[in-house]
């Protein structure tokens, strides 16, 4: 099946042809609006519910009104994915919001789900970094330029993902990911009031936990690179994705290591026993 067939537009179904909105929208000079990428597998999607309040809470962030409550959109979202009858897919979820003339609008799709050869797991994936930094970046918004122009840089050198650097010459956050590395034994992410908080960051965060791992909030210096010895991307459509290198220069000792891959099958064992209580929570699914 080729997604998208329908597009949720404020709960009504419409063709992709008509997802649409005017060029004169005055949200498209100021990036008003929000997102979020929810990953649908087996017709369960994984924390629905932890995506729609970071929707809210980004939405809030920005002084954006939602045209509905979570539960209504949650119901879209749910409607969207019935009328396509797929079991697998990447939801994406766009809220824009009113100006004059022009009310808030909530565009929900699914999209080919996005999955990676299983080599990049066993091998790692190199990342550039991009001195850049998001504006308000515990808000989702559209304003996406540093991101675009990260993962560009990334593409061009044959990369996997761009990381952003601070003023602070800080790495931050990848332009699609969220960035962890173990130092001295400790597994380090930025601070929360930095980034934009992930849902598979903040659910890494309470497994490393439960697994008895040192765990901390705090700067990542890039300066302090070669002292890193593991690093990993996460993301909705990535889980846990081992990095060995940065601007061609190995971590640790270039290839995933071990925290990495304790943490890679907590987080899919944690995953799939999650879809599990999907199905039992709807029969139906």
């Amino acid at each position: 099946m080729t997604l998208p067939q329908f597009v949720s537009h404020n709960g009504r179904l419409i063709a992709p042809a008509d997802a649409h909105i005017s060029i004169f929208n005055p949200v498209i000079f100021g990036a008003f609006g929000v997102y979020e990428s929810i990953q649908l597998c087996q017709g369960v999607c994984f924390r629905l519910d932890d995506h729609l309040q970071r929707l809210a809470d980004s939405a809030a962030a920005i002084d954006l009104e939602l045209p509905a409550d979570l539960a209504t959109i949650a119901q879209w979202s749910h409607a969207v994915i019935a009328a396509h009858g797929c079991r697998d897919a990447l939801i994406r979820m766009f809220a824009l919001g009113a100006a004059a003339g022009h009310a808030a609008q909530i565009f929900i799709w699914p999209e080919t789900p996005r999955t990676l050869p299983p080599e990049l797991f066993q091998q790692g994936v190199g990342a550039v970094t991009f001195q850049g930094e998001r504006a308000l970046p515990h808000a989702k918004s559209l304003n996406t330029l540093v991101n675009h122009l990260a993962r560009a840089r990334a593409q061009r050198a044959g990369e996997h993902e761009g990381l952003l650097v601070d003023r602070h010459g800080c790495v931050t956050e990848g332009s699609t990911s969220n960035l962890f590395v173990v130092q001295e034994g400790v597994l380090l992410t930025a601070p929360a009031a930095e980034v934009l908080a992930g849902v598979t960051q903040l659910e890494l965060l309470a497994l490393a936990r439960d697994l008895a791992l040192p765990v901390e909030q705090r700067p990542l210096p890039l300066a302090d690179l070669p002292r890193w010895e593991e690093a990993f991307l996460c993301s909705t459509s990535r889980h846990v994705l081992p990095l060995v290198r940065i601007d061609g220069q190995p971590i640790g000792a270039g290839r995933p290591g071990p925290i990495t891959h304790s943490l890679h099958q907590a987080f899919e064992r944690h995953f799939l026993a999650e879809i599990q209580r999907g199905h039992e929570r709807n029969p139906l699914s």
